[in-house]
């Protein structure tokens, strides 16, 4: 469990999976481990549970943890202003303004952010793949997730395609004797190919695993069984899932037994489906979890009932 690179936690918004992705990279980085952790979430719940402002750059939080928070739509803006800069040495003014324009309406296509996500987290990763020794993914809801877990998937045949494209209206030019073409266009789309080859490599591998996050009620199980299905079928290991928010043995009350009963179903229907996964739970704690301090003590007991076989 603590022996892998990348540990992505995902799942239906609102289940802890900030909260509890933030106090797993706190166990690894408490073994002396040098941990990046990055957030997909445009919500930056990471500066909020840390206590910190920590934006787009690397932020050391405590000693041998790193922080970083991917903003999707600076990300696309980023991309805009880049390709921008490519093109605007080989075309007219006329044409980059046209050009210009498709790509204010490409900002909104569906799809594009995730990409986005996908172009920024590869390079977060396959940079610092030397610097660190493993990195935690805290993703955004469940739906952006997949989408970009898919994107991963696809991405490099499209990128093959796009180059081969790139390359073959390179040679017509030659031919027809128009130029020698835009060299660092292709250098750039080959350098984007070879990284996000490599990331694809990397989720692929097994060295890298998905925890899904969930809480007991009925439609956080559904979503979860819907998630480890489609994980699973793009080749991701799920090797547990974490039960967040359950309630604690001992409290009591009228209002609480209703609950703890209509929780007694959901637990029951997590553990027949999904037999085949661990299942790690963790208890609803009577505050918030904010700031450094209560990190840490839900780090501490998510590590005992990781260590928990039976769990």
């Amino acid at each position: 469990m603590f022996g892998k690179k990348v540990y992505f936690f995902g799942g239906k918004g609102g289940v802890g999976k900030t909260t509890v992705s933030s106090a797993f990279s706190l166990i690894l980085s408490r073994k002396g481990r040098r941990v990046l952790i990055i957030s997909t979430d445009p919500a930056h719940s990471l500066s909020d549970i840390f206590g910190v402002d920590i934006g787009g750059d690397l932020k050391e939080v405590v000693p041998g943890l790193v922080a970083t928070e991917i903003d999707p739509k600076e990300e696309i803006k980023s991309h805009i202003e880049m390709a921008l800069k490519t093109v605007e040495r080989v075309v007219s003014p006329e044409v980059l303004d046209q050009i210009r324009e498709v790509f204010r309406s490409v900002e909104h296509t569906p799809g594009v952010e995730e990409a986005a996500v996908v172009d920024a987290l590869s390079r977060r990763i396959t940079d610092g793949w030397k610097d660190f020794d493993c990195f935690v993914v805290d993703t955004a809801p469940t739906g952006h997730s997949l989408a970009m877990l898919k994107t991963v998937s696809r991405i490099g045949k499209w990128m093959e395609e796009v180059l081969e494209r790139k390359l073959r209206a390179e040679e017509f030019k030659k031919i027809a004797g128009i130029g020698e073409g835009t060299p660092e266009a292709l250098r750039t789309l080959r350098e984007r190919r070879e990284r996000l080859g490599r990331f694809s490599e990397i989720i692929l591998s097994d060295e890298t695993v998905f925890i899904p996050v969930l809480n007991p009620e009925k439609l956080s199980v559904l979503e979860t069984e819907r998630l480890v299905r489609d994980l699973k079928s793009i080749g991701i290991d799920v090797p547990c899932l974490i039960v967040n928010k359950v309630i604690p043995k001992g409290v009591g009350g009228e209002f609480l037994e209703r609950r703890r009963s209509q929780e007694r179903v959901y637990l029951q229907m997590i553990e027949e489906r999904f037999a085949d996964v661990r299942r790690i739970i963790l208890e609803m704690r009577p505050t918030d979890v904010k700031g450094l301090e209560d990190l840490k003590d839900l780090a501490s007991e998510l590590e005992v009932n990781i260590d928990d076989r039976r769990g």
